[in-house]
Protein backbone atom coordinates (compact mmCIF):
# COMPACT_ATOMS: atom_id res chain seq x y z
CA UNK A 1 0.00 0.00 0.00
CA UNK A 2 2.94 2.55 1.05
CA UNK A 3 4.33 1.57 -2.10
CA UNK A 4 1.72 2.00 -4.23
CA UNK A 5 1.40 5.22 -2.93
CA UNK A 6 4.91 5.86 -3.36
CA UNK A 7 4.49 5.02 -7.14
CA UNK A 8 1.51 7.49 -7.57
CA UNK A 9 2.91 10.53 -6.02
CA UNK A 10 6.17 9.70 -8.02
CA UNK A 11 3.55 9.47 -10.81
CA UNK A 12 2.18 12.54 -10.34
CA UNK A 13 4.86 14.83 -9.66
CA UNK A 14 6.71 13.50 -12.91
CA UNK A 15 3.98 14.52 -14.98
CA UNK A 16 3.51 18.12 -12.80
CA UNK A 17 7.42 18.47 -13.76
CA UNK A 18 7.10 17.65 -17.32
CA UNK A 19 3.98 20.46 -17.56
CA UNK A 20 6.35 23.28 -15.86
CA UNK A 21 9.13 21.73 -18.35
CA UNK A 22 6.56 23.18 -21.13
CA UNK A 23 6.31 26.48 -19.61
CA UNK A 24 3.19 27.14 -20.13
CA UNK A 25 3.53 30.70 -18.19
CA UNK A 26 5.65 31.36 -21.59
CA UNK A 27 2.61 30.28 -23.89
CA UNK A 28 1.86 33.81 -24.05
CA UNK A 29 4.59 34.22 -26.07
CA UNK A 30 2.81 32.86 -28.76
CA UNK A 31 0.22 35.72 -28.71
CA UNK A 32 2.89 37.22 -31.59
CA UNK A 33 1.07 35.03 -34.31
CA UNK A 34 -2.09 37.06 -33.58
CA UNK A 35 -0.54 40.25 -34.93
CA UNK A 36 -1.02 39.34 -38.36
CA UNK A 37 -5.06 38.28 -37.85
CA UNK A 38 -4.93 41.82 -36.30
CA UNK A 39 -3.01 43.89 -38.50
CA UNK A 40 -4.44 42.19 -41.65
CA UNK A 41 -8.34 42.94 -40.90
CA UNK A 42 -9.05 39.23 -40.30
CA UNK A 43 -10.54 39.54 -37.09
CA UNK A 44 -13.24 38.68 -37.53
CA UNK A 45 -13.09 35.65 -40.38
CA UNK A 46 -13.59 32.53 -38.47
CA UNK A 47 -11.28 30.34 -41.04
CA UNK A 48 -8.35 32.87 -40.40
CA UNK A 49 -9.09 33.00 -36.28
CA UNK A 50 -8.81 29.31 -36.34
CA UNK A 51 -5.63 28.76 -38.40
CA UNK A 52 -3.92 31.63 -36.16
CA UNK A 53 -5.14 29.15 -33.14
CA UNK A 54 -4.05 26.05 -34.77
CA UNK A 55 -0.83 27.60 -35.36
CA UNK A 56 -0.30 29.10 -31.45
CA UNK A 57 -1.10 25.34 -30.13
CA UNK A 58 1.37 24.00 -32.80
CA UNK A 59 3.99 26.22 -31.39
CA UNK A 60 3.54 26.10 -27.86
CA UNK A 61 3.90 22.18 -28.76
CA UNK A 62 7.37 22.87 -30.49
CA UNK A 63 8.55 25.51 -28.12
CA UNK A 64 7.25 22.73 -25.41
CA UNK A 65 10.07 20.65 -27.04
CA UNK A 66 12.64 22.92 -27.31
CA UNK A 67 12.37 24.17 -24.00
CA UNK A 68 12.82 20.77 -22.72
CA UNK A 69 15.69 19.66 -25.23
CA UNK A 70 17.42 23.40 -23.85
CA UNK A 71 17.14 22.18 -20.03
CA UNK A 72 18.76 18.92 -20.74
CA UNK A 73 21.37 19.94 -22.52
CA UNK A 74 21.53 23.06 -19.90
CA UNK A 75 21.06 20.98 -16.98
CA UNK A 76 25.29 21.31 -15.11
CA UNK A 77 24.36 24.94 -15.60
CA UNK A 78 21.00 24.92 -14.48
CA UNK A 79 22.59 23.69 -11.40
CA UNK A 80 23.92 26.78 -10.59
CA UNK A 81 21.60 29.41 -11.28
CA UNK A 82 19.70 30.62 -8.41
CA UNK A 83 16.42 29.94 -9.97
CA UNK A 84 16.84 27.54 -12.44
CA UNK A 85 18.23 24.72 -9.97
CA UNK A 86 14.79 24.49 -9.28
CA UNK A 87 13.44 23.53 -12.87
CA UNK A 88 12.36 19.62 -12.92
CA UNK A 89 14.64 18.19 -14.83
CA UNK A 90 17.60 20.15 -13.06
CA UNK A 91 16.49 19.44 -10.02
CA UNK A 92 15.80 15.84 -10.71
CA UNK A 93 11.77 15.76 -10.32
CA UNK A 94 12.21 14.59 -14.30
CA UNK A 95 14.47 11.71 -15.00
CA UNK A 96 16.51 12.72 -18.17
CA UNK A 97 14.48 9.91 -20.32
CA UNK A 98 11.07 10.59 -19.78
CA UNK A 99 11.83 14.47 -20.51
CA UNK A 100 13.25 13.17 -23.84
CA UNK A 101 10.11 10.87 -24.52
CA UNK A 102 8.16 13.83 -23.95
CA UNK A 103 9.89 16.04 -26.26
CA UNK A 104 9.35 14.23 -29.10
CA UNK A 105 5.96 13.48 -28.67
CA UNK A 106 5.74 17.26 -28.74
CA UNK A 107 7.75 17.68 -31.69
CA UNK A 108 6.06 14.87 -33.46
CA UNK A 109 2.68 16.59 -33.00
CA UNK A 110 3.40 20.08 -33.31
CA UNK A 111 4.96 19.06 -36.76
CA UNK A 112 2.12 17.40 -38.04
CA UNK A 113 -0.29 20.47 -36.92
CA UNK A 114 2.26 22.78 -38.90
CA UNK A 115 2.15 20.15 -41.87
CA UNK A 116 -1.84 20.71 -41.98
CA UNK A 117 -1.15 24.41 -42.13
CA UNK A 118 0.64 24.13 -45.22
CA UNK A 119 3.98 23.86 -46.16
CA UNK A 120 4.80 27.73 -46.20
CA UNK A 121 3.79 27.23 -41.67
CA UNK A 122 5.99 24.16 -41.85
CA UNK A 123 8.89 26.00 -43.38
CA UNK A 124 8.51 28.68 -40.82
CA UNK A 125 8.57 26.34 -37.27
CA UNK A 126 11.15 24.38 -39.35
CA UNK A 127 12.96 27.50 -39.24
CA UNK A 128 12.01 28.37 -35.61
CA UNK A 129 13.37 24.83 -34.45
CA UNK A 130 16.89 25.17 -36.39
CA UNK A 131 17.77 28.73 -34.77
CA UNK A 132 16.65 27.07 -31.50
CA UNK A 133 18.59 24.27 -32.07
CA UNK A 134 21.63 26.63 -33.28
CA UNK A 135 20.82 28.92 -30.26
CA UNK A 136 21.38 25.80 -27.72
CA UNK A 137 24.46 24.53 -29.66
CA UNK A 138 26.55 27.19 -30.36
CA UNK A 139 25.41 30.83 -30.17
CA UNK A 140 23.92 31.44 -27.05
CA UNK A 141 27.56 31.58 -26.57
CA UNK A 142 28.39 34.44 -28.77
CA UNK A 143 27.55 38.08 -27.37
CA UNK A 144 24.76 40.56 -28.85
CA UNK A 145 24.19 37.50 -31.28
CA UNK A 146 22.10 35.32 -28.72
CA UNK A 147 19.88 38.52 -27.95
CA UNK A 148 19.40 38.77 -31.55
CA UNK A 149 18.39 34.95 -31.93
CA UNK A 150 15.95 35.43 -29.18
CA UNK A 151 14.32 38.41 -31.10
CA UNK A 152 14.58 36.47 -34.28
CA UNK A 153 12.30 33.60 -32.80
CA UNK A 154 9.41 36.41 -32.10
CA UNK A 155 10.16 37.39 -35.65
CA UNK A 156 9.21 33.65 -36.76
CA UNK A 157 6.40 33.49 -34.89
CA UNK A 158 4.55 36.90 -36.28
CA UNK A 159 5.65 35.54 -39.53
CA UNK A 160 4.05 32.37 -38.85
CA UNK A 161 0.87 34.42 -38.05
CA UNK A 162 0.61 36.05 -41.23
CA UNK A 163 1.77 32.43 -43.35
CA UNK A 164 -0.96 30.65 -41.47
CA UNK A 165 -3.93 32.94 -42.55
CA UNK A 166 -2.03 33.78 -46.58
CA UNK A 167 -2.33 37.72 -46.12
CA UNK A 168 0.53 39.97 -47.10
CA UNK A 169 3.34 40.03 -44.83
CA UNK A 170 4.35 43.80 -43.77
CA UNK A 171 7.95 44.83 -43.12
CA UNK A 172 6.79 47.07 -40.59
CA UNK A 173 5.22 44.06 -38.28
CA UNK A 174 8.60 42.55 -39.19
CA UNK A 175 10.74 44.92 -37.68
CA UNK A 176 8.65 46.79 -34.83
CA UNK A 177 8.45 42.58 -33.63
CA UNK A 178 12.37 42.51 -34.04
CA UNK A 179 12.80 45.97 -31.91
CA UNK A 180 10.14 44.85 -28.96
CA UNK A 181 11.36 41.21 -29.24
CA UNK A 182 15.70 42.86 -28.55
CA UNK A 183 14.40 44.78 -26.23
CA UNK A 184 12.89 42.50 -23.91
CA UNK A 185 15.94 39.94 -24.42
CA UNK A 186 18.47 42.67 -23.36
CA UNK A 187 16.41 43.50 -20.65
CA UNK A 188 16.83 39.91 -19.53
CA UNK A 189 20.35 39.50 -20.04
CA UNK A 190 20.64 42.80 -17.80
CA UNK A 191 17.99 40.87 -14.87
CA UNK A 192 20.40 38.10 -15.16
CA UNK A 193 23.46 39.72 -14.79
CA UNK A 194 21.93 41.41 -11.27
CA UNK A 195 20.37 38.71 -9.62
CA UNK A 196 23.26 36.24 -9.47
CA UNK A 197 26.08 35.72 -7.55
CA UNK A 198 28.27 34.26 -10.37
CA UNK A 199 26.75 35.53 -13.86
CA UNK A 200 28.95 33.59 -15.87
CA UNK A 201 28.37 30.16 -13.84
CA UNK A 202 24.60 30.23 -15.29
CA UNK A 203 25.14 31.96 -18.92
CA UNK A 204 28.41 32.74 -20.37
CA UNK A 205 27.99 35.10 -22.30
CA UNK A 206 27.62 37.03 -19.08
CA UNK A 207 30.93 36.74 -18.49
CA UNK A 208 31.11 39.44 -21.41
CA UNK A 209 28.63 42.12 -20.97
CA UNK A 210 28.39 44.61 -18.59
CA UNK A 211 25.42 46.27 -17.19
CA UNK A 212 26.53 49.29 -18.23
CA UNK A 213 26.88 47.66 -21.79
CA UNK A 214 23.10 46.62 -21.65
CA UNK A 215 21.76 49.95 -20.90
CA UNK A 216 23.44 51.54 -23.42
CA UNK A 217 22.15 49.05 -25.73
CA UNK A 218 18.55 48.89 -24.38
CA UNK A 219 18.12 53.00 -24.81
CA UNK A 220 19.52 52.70 -28.71
CA UNK A 221 16.88 49.58 -28.96
CA UNK A 222 14.11 51.13 -27.31
CA UNK A 223 14.47 54.56 -29.63
CA UNK A 224 15.03 52.37 -32.36
CA UNK A 225 11.56 50.92 -31.49
CA UNK A 226 9.38 53.80 -31.51
CA UNK A 227 10.79 55.65 -34.11
CA UNK A 228 9.39 52.63 -36.40
CA UNK A 229 6.03 52.22 -34.85
CA UNK A 230 6.09 56.35 -35.71
CA UNK A 231 7.02 55.70 -38.83
CA UNK A 232 4.34 52.87 -39.80
CA UNK A 233 1.35 54.93 -37.81
CA UNK A 234 2.89 57.87 -40.72
CA UNK A 235 3.10 56.25 -43.40
CA UNK A 236 -0.22 54.16 -43.58
CA UNK A 237 -1.68 57.30 -44.19
CA UNK A 238 -4.43 57.11 -41.38
CA UNK A 239 -4.13 60.22 -38.86
CA UNK A 240 -6.04 58.05 -36.49
CA UNK A 241 -3.46 55.46 -36.13
CA UNK A 242 -1.09 58.13 -34.87
CA UNK A 243 -3.50 57.96 -31.97
CA UNK A 244 -2.09 55.09 -31.57
CA UNK A 245 1.41 56.64 -30.70
CA UNK A 246 1.24 57.83 -26.77
CA UNK A 247 0.09 54.08 -25.90
CA UNK A 248 2.94 53.01 -27.58
CA UNK A 249 5.64 55.06 -26.07
CA UNK A 250 4.44 54.83 -22.84
CA UNK A 251 4.48 51.10 -22.91
CA UNK A 252 8.12 51.57 -24.30
CA UNK A 253 9.02 53.65 -21.40
CA UNK A 254 7.25 52.13 -18.71
CA UNK A 255 9.01 48.38 -19.59
CA UNK A 256 12.35 50.53 -19.08
CA UNK A 257 11.36 52.17 -16.16
CA UNK A 258 10.46 48.82 -14.44
CA UNK A 259 13.08 46.86 -15.54
CA UNK A 260 15.72 49.62 -14.05
CA UNK A 261 13.65 50.07 -10.12
CA UNK A 262 12.00 46.92 -9.94
CA UNK A 263 14.18 44.41 -12.16
CA UNK A 264 11.09 43.29 -13.91
CA UNK A 265 13.31 42.53 -17.20
CA UNK A 266 13.71 38.96 -16.34
CA UNK A 267 10.45 38.00 -17.25
CA UNK A 268 7.93 39.75 -19.46
CA UNK A 269 4.95 37.83 -17.63
CA UNK A 270 5.57 40.47 -14.56
CA UNK A 271 4.84 42.91 -16.84
CA UNK A 272 1.33 42.35 -16.66
CA UNK A 273 1.13 42.39 -12.82
CA UNK A 274 1.99 45.82 -13.10
CA UNK A 275 -1.34 47.71 -13.67
CA UNK A 276 0.04 50.95 -15.48
CA UNK A 277 1.54 48.69 -17.84
CA UNK A 278 -1.57 46.50 -17.97
CA UNK A 279 -4.17 48.97 -18.74
CA UNK A 280 -2.11 50.86 -21.07
CA UNK A 281 -1.59 47.82 -23.19
CA UNK A 282 -5.32 46.88 -23.13
CA UNK A 283 -6.38 50.52 -24.29
CA UNK A 284 -3.38 50.12 -26.80
CA UNK A 285 -4.94 46.90 -28.25
CA UNK A 286 -8.63 48.42 -28.27
CA UNK A 287 -7.63 51.67 -29.86
CA UNK A 288 -6.27 49.58 -32.82
CA UNK A 289 -8.65 47.16 -33.18
CA UNK A 290 -10.69 50.24 -33.41
CA UNK A 291 -8.83 52.16 -35.99
CA UNK A 292 -8.20 48.92 -38.20
CA UNK A 293 -11.78 48.25 -38.10
CA UNK A 294 -13.31 52.03 -38.74
CA UNK A 295 -14.89 52.58 -35.84
CA UNK A 296 -13.70 56.26 -35.65
CA UNK A 297 -15.02 57.35 -39.38
CA UNK A 298 -18.05 55.59 -38.62
CA UNK A 299 -18.58 56.95 -34.56
CA UNK A 300 -18.22 60.63 -36.78
CA UNK A 301 -20.43 59.52 -39.05
CA UNK A 302 -23.19 58.88 -36.46
CA UNK A 303 -22.51 62.28 -34.73
CA UNK A 304 -22.65 64.19 -37.94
Amino acid sequence: MARAYTDRRRFVGTVSGLVKETRPWQWYKQGILLLGLVFSKSLFDPVAVTNVVLGIVAFCAVAGATYIGNDILDVEEDRNHPRKKHRPIASGQVPIPVAVTFAVLLFVGGLGLSWYLGPLFLLVVSAYLAQNALYSAVLKEIVIVDVMVIAIGFVLRAVAGVVAIDVYLSPWLVVCTFLGALMLALGKRRHEMIVSDDPAASRATLAEYTEETLDQLLVVVLAALVVSYSLYTFFRGDLWMMTTLPFAFFAAFRYHLLAHTRNLGGDPKFLFGDPPFFVNLVLWGLLVVAVLYGVPPRLLEVIA
